[in-house]
C-alpha cells in the first residue's frame, strides 16, 4: 500500500485529553486531506481508459499522523504495474499456439518520474503474425513519490493547523 502524506512527528510525550485532540486531527483528515490526495491521485488517471478508483486511510497515534492512498476496483492491478514498473520477459499468444498481432513505437502518456498528461500514442507500424516477443517490462513511474514530494508542504500545514485547533480545544 503506498504510503503519501509525510509523517509529522510530535514529541514523545502524552496528551492531556488525547481522544479530543485525536477527534479534531482526524476530523481534518477526513474532511481536508483525503479528498485532496484522493483527487491528485485521479488526476494522474484523468485521461487512463482503464481507471482505477482510490480510497484513503489515516493512522493516527501517539508518535505520528500519516495518510494511506491506494488504488482499488478492477484497474487497481494496471495502477500497480505502471506506477512500480514490471520487468520484462516473453509474451506469448493466449490460448496456446496462435500468432501475435502489435503495434509498435508506442509514446506513452506518463513519463518516469511521475510525470502524466497527454495521449499515449502509437507511432510505428502494425505487426503481425509472431508467435513470440520479448517484452522490455515497464518503466517505474513512482506516482506516489511524485505526488508525496509536491504536496508534503501542503499535508504538514494542514496538519499543523488542525494540531493548533485541537490543542485550542482543550
Amino acid at each position: 500500500m503506498p504510503i503519501v502524506g509525510a509523517r509529522v512527528i510530535r514529541g514523545r510525550k502524552k496528551f492531556a485529553n488525547y481522544p479530543q485532540v485525536r477527534k479534531v486531527l482526524g476530523a481534518a483528515l477526513d474532511n481536508e486531506a483525503k479528498p485532496h490526495f484522493v483527487q491528485r491521485f485521479e488526476m494522474v488517471t484523468a485521461n487512463w481508459k482503464h481507471k482505477p478508483g482510490f480510497q484513503a486511510r489515516k493512522f493516527i497515534t501517539a508518535d505520528e499522523i500519516r495518510l494511506a492512498v491506494y488504488p482499488t476496483g478492477p484497474n487497481a492491478q494496471i495502477w500497480k504495474w505502471v506506477s512500480f514498473g514490471t520487468r520484462g520477459g516473453y509474451q506469448i499468444p493466449k490460448g496456446g499456439p496462435g500468432f501475435l498481432a502489435f503495434q509498435t513505437g508506442y509514446k506513452p502518456k506518463t513519463k518516469a518520474p511521475g510525470k502524466f498528461g497527454g495521449p499515449g500514442v502509437f507511432t510505428g507500424p502494425k505487426v503481425m503474425g509472431v508467435m513470440q516477443v520479448t517484452h522490455p517490462g515497464i518503466e517505474a513511474r513512482e506516482f506516489e513519490k511524485t505526488i508525496a514530494d509536491d504536496e508534503r508542504d501542503w499535508y504538514n500545514r494542514t496538519v499543523e493547523n488542525a494540531w493548533r485547533r485541537a490543542i485550542r480545544s482543550l
